[in-house]
């Protein structure tokens, strides 16, 4: 479900050019069915489903009859939208009637140089974004945790993470040079708010130059991290992060807390130092074992998005982060949690089993 952030949008594979683009470039036909959530008009799909969000079933309408009468939005947050007029649960303002958005999968065409990339070496990415009916590239984005686009690059294996930002361009494309450490497939996730849009996570693949393996033998195999005592704990650049769930065993289709609490691994005592990281407490990224189930996860305790720099960095430290997360399926997951410690970005990876709901 595209506009839902959780959802992963599948792409096809190209690795002549490396130009490619997301699935769903081709322009819909007017009359295009869409499933949406009774509950969370902002979640909709091209096929049926349940809703990410509340698990109802998604229902089926015509991609043309979300009026303007029947649309509301935060004029803070965009990303807040409903089916009636209401208060905004981010900053409490009044939802205001507005044009519902393009429905469709944007695409997004991406260029590297050298193409294709190879291993070991900085390369430079473009991102295009374009309409998904028009054809027209889109220039204009909303802001979504101090950014335009957020970049996740993970190697096949799960063994390389990246979280970047690349920089917009007077064009309105976005650009970054990055290196793949090692030789071998990639996922690229692009993660942007389009304005006229929804929330879009476009997915796409690559492959270094030179790579002699094969697909399948590099597909990561995760091994389910073994508990502690009633809780993971993994040690990362001087942080000891314990993590514990809520509940304490989460099941596939239900909604799930991961409860984080460092400890400054030298002091023993809990970390005093923690800061905003890109307008939150943390990031979280999680990915099933086969990359068919990304979810982008944020903490439960919002930062006010209208404080300056200056003010965030006095809000008081907090050793306890609670995200809440959603796995839709069955399987192994890779969970990498992003925190920030005085200047310094530190990611703790853990993986996890998930059971079918019992």
């Amino acid at each position: 479900m595209k506009s839902d952030r959780r959802q992963f949008l599948a792409g096809g594979f190209a690795f002549a050019s490396l130009s490619f683009s997301a699935f769903g470039q081709d322009p819909q036909p007017p009359e295009q069915i869409v499933y949406v959530c009774p509950m969370h008009p902002d979640v909709s799909s091209k096929v049926p489903g349940n809703c990410q969000k509340c698990n109802m079933k998604l229902v089926a309408t015509k991609a043309g009859t979300l009026s303007s009468d029947s649309f509301y939005v935060c004029p803070m947050h965009p990303d807040v939208v409903s089916n009636k007029q209401e208060n905004c649960p981010k900053c409490k303002m009044k939802l205001v009637k507005a044009a519902p958005p393009e429905s469709s999968d944007f695409v997004v065409r991406i260029q590297t140089n050298p193409s294709p990339p190879r291993a070991g070496q900085k390369a430079k990415f473009r991102f295009t974004v374009f309409h998904p009916t028009t054809g027209k590239q889109v220039k204009q984005f909303n802001i979504l945790h101090d950014m335009p686009f957020h970049l996740f690059v993970v190697s096949q294996d799960f063994e390389e993470f990246q979280h970047i930002h690349p920089d917009k361009q007077p064009d309105g494309s976005f650009t970054i040079v990055t290196d793949l450490p090692k030789a071998g497939y990639y996922k690229i996730f692009c993660d942007f708010f389009p304005e006229g849009g929804t929330p879009q996570v476009t997915h796409h693949n690559l492959v270094t130059a030179g790579f002699k393996g094969d697909l399948l033998s590099s597909f990561a195999q995760l091994v389910p991290d073994k508990p502690v005592g009633d809780k993971l704990v993994r040690v990362v650049d001087g942080t000891r992060f314990e993590l514990k769930f809520d509940p304490a065993e989460p099941f596939s289709g239900k909604s799930a807390e991961l409860h984080y609490h460092l400890v400054d691994e030298k002091t023993g005592k809990p970390v005093d130092d923690l800061k905003p990281y890109l307008g939150a407490w943390g990031h979280t990224l999680i990915l099933s074992e086969d990359a068919t189930d990304y979810l982008h996860s944020h903490p439960t305790e919002m930062i006010p998005e209208e404080l300056s720099e200056e003010e965030r960095a006095k809000l008081p430290c907090k050793p306890d982060v609670v995200f809440d997360t959603f796995f839709p399926r069955p399987g192994n997951y890779r969970i990498w949690s992003q925190f920030q410690r005085k200047d310094k970005i530190i990611t703790v990876p853990f993986t996890v089993h998930v059971p079918r709901l019992r």
